[in-house]
């Protein structure tokens, strides 16, 4: 008996829980199988570099990161990261 007063079959758990795992699968296999953007908002560029988001502002204001716009959004591929990287560790 379960704490609500009442039992389920174990077949019906099986089933219900093989379906479950089904969708999850179906839903993220387009996600897993979807080719990740090349870019990078500020706010992940921010996680990569592991710094402030203003960090990020101030390197492009400084023309020291390469940056791509769309609109007003500013786009950053990690390979610039990276770079912006080396430079500041060759500076040091």
């Amino acid at each position: 008996m379960s704490d609500l007063g009442f039992t389920f079959a174990p077949e019906l758990v099986d089933a219900f829980s093989e379906r479950v795992a089904d969708v999850i699968v179906e839903r993220l296999g387009d996600v897993r199988s979807a080719e990740p953007s090349p870019y990078l908002d500020v706010a992940a560029a921010a996680r990569y570099l592991a710094c402030e988001e203003h960090r990020i502002y101030d390197l492009v204001h400084q023309r020291r990161l390469r940056v791509a716009r769309d609109g007003r959004r500013l786009l950053f591929r990690r390979e610039w990261l990276d770079e912006c990287l080396d430079d500041q560790s060759s500076e040091s």
